[in-house]
């Protein structure tokens, strides 16, 4: 009860600051957002159409609204973050409210997440406002490594995304972003110290060279995140509020509100988007835009592959199965879904009067769980030279007489009492561990055709074997840390949830660890993939290595979908770096397409103008300004 009292005022002084900075700033969060506007008038053009103004489809929408002659819309379904979002301790309280979360989940499956309570699937939560993700995340920012984008170049064959270039966009991100360094409670530093000599004694040792160079293995306390002034950093923040270097939201750039995009408006052969079919939530209506020249979707890993499979662009029987007409064969779409992951293990102060940071009395520990991460090797963790395959993503500090963390992951009410119940006697040591290399790959389907039921998530954690041999390792290392000298100071001891199915197996056994992992191993909320990105010639891709939809002009995708496979660490950054690639790319597309037409258009203009007196005399007026624009009438993309 004390504990809870001290933890209820440390938000609220939390948010106090919060509201204390934001008055220094010039007012309320909301002041500083893009004016809200009402929907243009069904058929409205413009040249670029984004759809999703979260990580990276506000980064897109504003690079691209750079261009004074350029008019973009940015449709986005959520609305504003609220204040809580602003403060990274705060933002948590947010992760169950479906006004700024879409809840997704995997169907249930009796191979993983197993402790979520019935009859919930693993969660694959992802946010609903602006800066989506990115504005309710644990504002890590972690690049990924230089292996990882130099097997994205040379061993999947994209040309571009090779790491020195890459770091040209992630230069640009950063000077955008300015991340700053995660905060670090005072009263951590004790535990901080902890983790270095344990890890030390196992040959692991502190990271050799900063996050924002590249992750690699180590352990460090100096963790990048999206955190400016004290206040979140999200893309959105950054790249569309005004003030802190971002745009001032000129009229080219109309950022609509509370738009759940339903359909893209394809040509009548298939070949080219034409536009959006969007739902006005506030008026209830259905409307649409037009794109003169791109069409680009950065509705998240989930999302983006729905809204291709409700227009017809994916798997073909998939498709006739819902009554969906199939406009464009593409296998890939939903496909290659992958995330991470998180294994949490738990390990008992049993020496409190040895370790005075054991967090009895500590109301801000739980606020710093991501200021000390680690990366490993799991076979050779002494390996210096060797590439890390677990990311030891958090040591979160959960004090004695806490509520402990199994009810905000959403399991079973058994484990939750019995971890409360085990807080009560001792506080913990939370170490969660994440899969670098997963090869467990699901994919995302229609449960119908109708654009209001949430996405078909098909994907069981740690199916694949070499997962599965990963996370062991795992286990096995964390057991190795708590007969260090340095935990055992502590008396940490390793903690285990009751599993009655697992507990009837031999104790420490392979084979129940391995029985923990159906239940334990869980959704870290790094959804990649199912977009793919793939060099031409590979029957994967959805993508090519400029983000086009294949067999379609006009339309991209740029978001985490399009990740081949992910990055290690934290995948905020690189869906970021993403959208900046991307609208260099778009730019740079649209140049070379106004290259190629000039000539076309001089020789047209020539052509016109010496027939001009024969032309006037034999055809009907045509208004310069509608001969200009090319455009056709609504009407008919609207029943394709």
């Amino acid at each position: 009860m004390r504990h809870a009292r001290r933890q209820a005022a440390a938000k609220l002084a939390a948010l106090f600051l919060l509201l204390l900075l934001l008055a220094g700033a010039g007012g309320e969060s909301t002041s500083d957002w893009p004016r809200r506007i009402e929907p243009p008038p069904s058929g409205a053009s413009f040249d670029y159409i984004v759809v999703g103004a979260g990580s990276a489809g506000a980064i897109v929408a504003s690079r691209l609204a750079e261009q004074p002659n350029v008019t973009v819309l940015l449709l986005e379904a959520g609305q504003e973050p609220p204040l809580e979002a602003e403060y990274h301790a705060l933002s948590g309280r947010l992760h169950h409210d479906v006004r700024y979360m879409w809840l997704d989940e995997a169907a249930p499956s009796p191979r993983c997440c197993q402790a979520m309570q019935p009859p919930h699937g693993c969660s694959w939560w992802h946010g609903r406002m602006l800066g989506g993700s990115g504005a309710i995340n644990g504002n890590v920012y972690v690049p990924g490594s230089a292996a990882n984008f130099h097997d994205w170049r040379w061993r999947l064959g994209l040309r571009g995304w090779d790491w020195p270039q890459v770091q040209l966009a992630y230069h640009q991100l950063q000077q955008r972003l300015q991340p700053s360094l995660f905060p670090l409670a005072p009263s951590m530093q004790p535990l901080v110290e902890l983790i270095y000599a344990a890890s030390a004694e196992l040959g692991v040792q502190p990271l050799q060279q900063p996050l924002l160079a590249g992750s690699s293995i180590g352990y460090t306390h100096l963790v990048p995140a999206t955190i400016h002034q004290a206040r979140r950093a999200s893309s959105a923040r950054q790249y569309l509020a005004r003030g802190q270097g971002a745009r001032s939201g000129g009229d080219n750039l109309q950022l609509l509100r509370g738009a759940e995009a339903q359909r893209l408006l394809l040509s009548a052969d298939g070949r080219r988007a034409r536009g959006i079919n969007y739902l006005h939530l506030a008026s209830n209506r259905t409307l649409w835009a037009w794109s003169r020249r791109e069409l680009v979707l950065s509705a998240g890993a989930l999302n983006s592959p729905k809204l291709l499979l409700l227009s017809g662009i994916g798997p073909g029987p998939q498709l006739r199965r819902l009554g969906i007409k199939p406009r464009l064969q593409l296998a890939g779409v939903g496909r290659n879904l992958h995330d991470h992951g998180m294994l949490p293990l738990y390990l008992r102060f049993t020496r409190t009067h040895t370790c005075a940071f054991n967090g009895s009395d500590d109301s801000d520990a739980t606020d710093a769980s991501f200021a000390m991460m680690g990366f490993i090797n799991s076979s050779a963790p002494a390996c210096g030279m060797c590439q890390p395959d677990v990311h030891v993503a958090a040591h979160t500090l959960l004090p004695r007489g806490s509520a402990g963390s199994f009810g905000y992951l959403g399991f079973r009410p058994a484990l939750i009492a019995a971890q409360r119940a085990a807080l009560q006697q001792t506080a913990m040591l939370q170490i969660m561990g994440s899969l670098l290399l997963p090869r467990s790959r699901g994919h995302v389907e229609l449960r119908s055709a109708e654009p209001q039921q949430p996405p078909l998530v098909q994907h069981c954690y740690a199916r694949h074997a070499t997962d599965r041999a990963t996370l062991l390792r795992y286990v096995r290392y964390v057991q190795r840390l708590a007969e260090t000298r340095a935990f055992r100071g502590c008396g940490l001891r390793l903690w285990l949830p009751p599993l009655p199915e697992c507990d009837a197996l031999p104790p420490d056994s392979d084979a129940y660890w391995l029985c923990h992992m159906r239940y334990m191993y869980v959704g870290a909320w790094h959804a990649v993939g199912s977009c793919r990105m793939a060099a031409a010639g590979d029957p994967r891709g959805v993508v090519d290595e400029r983000l086009r939809v294949r067999g379609i002009r006009g339309l991209r995708v740029v978001d985490a979908s399009v990740i081949p496979e992910i990055t290690a660490g934290n995948t905020n950054a690189p869906t970021m770096m993403i959208a900046e690639q991307a609208a260099r790319m778009l730019r740079e597309d649209q140049l070379q397409l106004d290259r190629l037409q000039q000539p076309e258009q001089e020789e047209q203009a020539a052509h016109l103008q010496s027939n001009e007196v024969q032309q006037s005399a034999n055809q009907p007026f045509v208004p310069q300004a509608a001969a200009a624009t090319n455009e056709i009438p609504g009407s008919f993309y609207a029943n394709q």
